[in-house]
Parts: C-alpha cells; sequence; structure tokens
C-alpha cells in the first residue's frame, strides 16, 4: 500500500525576508581585540539584498492592512538607494507601481540599474540639495494626488522601526541567546537601531547601543554635515526615531534607554575595513558595513570589553557598491588587463595578464 506523505509546503518569495545568519569574525580582528566575541549579522543574505527589505515589506503589508494602501495605488519613496531596491522588490511581487526618488549623484548606479530591473520608476534629484532634495519632491509628488499616491516615508513611519522589533531584535536575542553586551550599527534613517536596541534593551538593560556616523557628517552631535562617501548611513538630517525632534545632543551626551554612545568612522576607514571583512573572512560588505566593523574592533579593543559579545549589522553586499571607492583599485585592475575590444590575435602569448 504507498502512503503518501503531506503535501510539501513552500514559502513565497517575500517570506524568505529576514532569519539572517549571526557569524563570527575574528581573522581580521587585531589581537588585542580577541579577548571579546564579535558576530556579524549577515542582512546582504536577504532576497533584495539589504536589511532595508524588512522595513519594506512591513511598511508596504502594514500599509495594506489599514487600507491606506489599495489595488492601483503607485507606492513612492525617497531614498539613498537600498530602501529604494526593497520597495521595488516588494511593488514587484505584489504587483504594485513604484516610484522611487533618489540623489542623482555616481553611487546610485547600481541603485537606479536594480530598480529600473525590478519595473520601479525613478525620479532622480539635483545632487547639491541632497537628502533635503529628495524627501521636497517625495513630499510634491504625494500631494499632487494623494489618491493615486502612496508614500511609505521611511524617515518617519513607525513601521519602520516596528519591523526591527519584530524581527532584528527577536533574531539576535534567539541566535545570542541573550549573551548580547554591544549593538552596533550606523543611522540612516535610525529605525533599525531604534527598533532593534528597543528591543535588546527591554530584555537586558545592561546592552549598550552605538550609534555611528560618517566623522565627516556628526550631525547628531551639533557638527554641519559634510559629503563623505559612506553610503546608506549620515543623511545630514537629525533622525526622526530617536526623540530629538530635529535637535542634535549636547556634549555627544547619551540617549537614555536608546543610545549609550555616538561612535564615528572616516570614508577612509570604512573601504579600509570592508576590503579587511573581504580578504580576511571571505565576508563582501558595504561601505557602511566597513564603518561599523571599524567601529566594532575599537569597542572590542576596549578592557572592558573582555569576554563580552558584541553583535555587529552588516547592511548590504559589496557588489552593490562597484561605482563606489571601495572598488576603485581593482576597478582599474581589472580595466587595464581586460581591453576592449580583446586582442584575437592567435599567435600571441598565452597567458595576456597575470592579476595579483
Amino acid at each position: 500500500m504507498t502512503k503518501f506523505c503531506a503535501e510539501p509546503q513552500y514559502p513565497t518569495y517575500l517570506e524568505t525576508i529576514g532569519k539572517t545568519p549571526l557569524v563570527k569574525v575574528d581573522r581580521m580582528l587585531p589581537e588585542e581585540a580577541k579577548h571579546a566575541t564579535v558576530l556579524v549579522k549577515l542582512e546582504m543574505q536577504n532576497p533584495g539584498g539589504s536589511i532595508k527589505d524588512r522595513i519594506a515589506l512591513n511598511m508596504i503589508e502594514s500599509a495594506e492592512r489599514s487600507g491606506k494602501l489599495k489595488p492601483g495605488m503607485t507606492v513612492v519613496e525617497g531614498t539613498s538607494g537600498n530602501t529604494g531596491i526593497g520597495i521595488a522588490m516588494v511593488c514587484a511581487a505584489k504587483g504594485y507601481k513604484c516610484i522611487i526618488i533618489m540623489p542623482q549623484v555616481p553611487a546610485m548606479l547600481e541603485r537606479v540599474m536594480i530598480i529600473r530591473q525590478f519595473g520601479g520608476h525613478v525620479h532622480l534629484t539635483a545632487a547639491g540639495k541632497g537628502i533635503k532634495g529628495v524627501l521636497e519632491q517625495y513630499e510634491k509628488l504625494i500631494a499632487s494626488a494623494p489618491d493615486n499616491y502612496f508614500g511609505t516615508a521611511q524617515f518617519t513611519n513607525l513601521d519602520n522601526p516596528d519591523a526591527h522589533i519584530k524581527t532584528t531584535g527577536p533574531e539576535i536575542w534567539e541566535a545570542t541567546k541573550g549573551r548580547v553586551d554591544y549593538f552596533v550599527h550606523g543611522i540612516g534613517t535610525g529605525g533599525c537601531i531604534r527598533g532593534t536596541g528597543e528591543y535588546l534593551k527591554r530584555l537586558k538593560p545592561s546592552v549598550k547601543v552605538i550609534a555611528i556616523e560618517p566623522t565627516e557628517a556628526r550631525v547628531h552631535i551639533g557638527a554641519p554635515p559634510k559629503p563623505h562617501p559612506i553610503v546608506g548611513i549620515g543623511a545630514g538630517i537629525v533622525t526622526h526615531f530617536l526623540g530629538l525632534e530635529g535637535k542634535p545632543v549636547e556634549n555627544e551626551a547619551p540617549l537614555p534607554g536608546i543610545i549609550d554612545e555616538w561612535a564615528h568612522a572616516s570614508g577612509d576607514e570604512c573601504v579600509a575595513f570592508a576590503k579587511r571583512a573581504a580578504e580576511l573572512e571571505g565576508i563582501m560588505c558595504g561601505p557602511s558595513a566597513g564603518a561599523a566593523l571599524k567601529v566594532a574592533t575599537d569597542i572590542a579593543s576596549r578592557p572592558e570589553a573582555k569576554g563580552k559579545t558584541i553583535v555587529v549589522i552588516l547592511a548590504s553586499h559589496g557588489i552593490r557598491y562597484t561605482a563606489h571607492p571601495l572598488w576603485a583599485e581593482v576597478k582599474k585592475e581589472a580595466a587595464a588587463a581586460l581591453p576592449a575590444p580583446p586582442n584575437m590575435d592567435k599567435d600571441i602569448e598565452l597567458v595576456q595578464a597575470r592579476l595579483s
């Protein structure tokens, strides 16, 4: 008699968002940092390639449940890139049109291409106006036809930090069995550091939350914003979710129950540490992850970090930044080794280039 197993259950593509691995790094750490445990959460393993998939899904599905987002409406977001990719991916899977607004700068190259490949529309704003120009166009577009457009509003939408309260925080807690002492992340919208930090501190108040800004744009402690290459953090505005009402803190004061320390990394440091992760750990990550690894290494090197566990968010994959200085050296090398058109002469030396 033939026995049949239960009908197999398969997830949808969007159900693969989250549950990313938390892994230990060691080879890239200096000896003085190895008395601590440094764990990195591999958010590039989300299906859209970054941590922003989490908030894209949560913001859209929450709007669907509330009735704010209806069939036939177009989803709109203003972004420096990865949230736009997440929105475009979720919209493609659910059948919505989307318009993603970004600054017209070279670092957006891959983001524009990926969003367009998902079928999304892209509006590029004047580079000199930065994120403020992006948000200005976002507001104008929504206001022009409020019945047609739904804005996900990642910088103010509470479904952003809520995504991390529901997923990122619990995943870290479960993976570490509660043995987490530091949580290190950069400030983009502020949603991840607020939501994840809030969840971890609720269960273990002694957890220290370390917020990272670019050295060139430490607006949360009152420094003026300057151009920097750490894509994804340091938008040049004080973020909404930290309760600062648009005003920076004084004297780098911690925010009780939210932020314990304001850290920073430079553009050169983000590149150096992202390269170290690739070359010594086999982990290819983006610029903001390089900045987070730099700060995590500094924390791990402190005497008081002995025996402690430091959790770091690696927000996105390095392959998404080939227009970034992170890739400048190898791009130049590859371009020299791969002439276009290629030399098709069959009588030349067999090996034409050796890169090392």
